[in-house]
């Protein structure tokens, strides 16, 4: 199990095959209404309190997004929200699966062009969409790009999800412009 502390309210969590085997579930069976699942994230915090000092409190709003890696583990991201809320725990502890695709942002069409010369519009075989909300404009990666390639793409725009409920909003909100 792999700990990456992004900032005070995020980290991400990476488990190997070996690991989801040690914690007895996969990645098909995560779901938060499940006691198995619950266990499993509850022994991941502790591993966080006991190897980073971090105590999150899950009685405030803690979003957890699972993905499926293609050697049989699974990464989690979690995101803690500073608001406390005095709610049902099972309401304040969200965990969302990832979709395969991934939605990235661009602030402008001049920071979208520039990264498709950085990256190379070859890079992008008309299997992705465009989407476009005023001056802002979103791609929807079907594939997970490269680790070059996610670099350079973020260095122009910022990845706004991969979970449905991102997918669907774009989808539903913004305008498509096409493939790429």
């Amino acid at each position: 199990m792999n700990i990456h502390s992004l900032g005070k309210n995020k980290f991400i969590v990476e488990l190997s095959r070996s690991d989801m085997q040690e914690l007895d579930i996969t990645y098909e069976e995560m779901d938060y209404s499940k006691i198995e699942t619950r266990r499993v994230i509850w022994t991941i915090l502790q591993k966080v309190r006991d190897d980073f000092g971090k105590d999150v409190d899950p009685t405030g709003n803690l979003l957890i997004e699972a993905s499926a890696d293609s050697q049989g583990g699974c990464v989690l991201s979690f995101t803690v929200s500073e608001k406390r809320r005095s709610c049902d725990l099972r309401q304040a502890l969200k965990l969302t699966k990832t979709t395969d695709s991934i939605v990235y942002e661009f602030s402008s069409e001049n920071a979208l062009l520039d990264m498709l010369t950085a990256v190379g519009a070859s890079a992008f075989k008309n299997q992705n969409r465009l989407f476009k909300n005023g001056e802002r404009f979103r791609l929807v990666l079907k594939k997970q790009p490269g680790y070059a390639d996610k670099m350079l793409i973020e260095e122009y725009g910022a990845q706004v999800g991969r979970d449905t409920l991102t997918l669907s909003h774009t989808f539903e909100h913004w305008q498509s412009v096409g493939m790429l």
